[in-house]
């Protein structure tokens, strides 16, 4: 009986170590295959206030904030957000200072990247505030956001 409960339990051991190294070869637990972190999640966990469509749309038009692109160059030329300036996060050291003489320490900047599942626009943000402008907000829909 004990021999019997023994080879039961090894079997099952071994089913659940085969289940998982398929899972695994097969992409089951593969990085590409998590779901993006919610940048709204964590935008409040910074502290960085998110401005949904709408709120973008009346800050385009208001002209209230600083708009800032945080994709590549190449991205902003390919199309972007009106009134807005490219400060791209991957070379922040030559694309920021061009803009840093049209800020202040509260300078109202909405900053944005592709859409909810780049984290550019968060990079960015963290950027600027290392450099002294803690007051972006962020625009976490991004150019998908603003197409649609």
């Amino acid at each position: 009986m004990k021999e019997a409960l023994s080879t039961t339990l090894l079997g099952m051991v071994t089913l659940l170590v085969a289940a998982v190294l398929s899972a695994w070869v097969m992409g089951g637990f593969s990085p590409e295959r998590k779901l993006p972190p919610d940048l709204s999640v964590q935008a409040a966990e910074m502290g960085v206030q998110v401005v949904d469509t709408l709120q973008m749309k009346e800050i385009v038009e208001s002209g209230s904030h600083l708009i800032l692109d945080a994709r590549t160059r190449s991205e902003y030329d390919q199309g972007h957000i009106p009134t807005a300036m490219s400060v791209s996060v991957q070379n922040f050291e030559e694309s920021f200072p061009p803009i840093a003489p049209m800020l202040y320490p509260d300078a109202p900047l909405v900053v944005y990247c592709t859409g909810p599942t780049c984290d550019d626009a968060l990079r960015l943000i963290e950027r600027l505030r290392e450099a002294g402008y803690p007051g972006a907000v962020l625009y976490v829909e991004g150019m998908e956001g603003w197409n649609d």
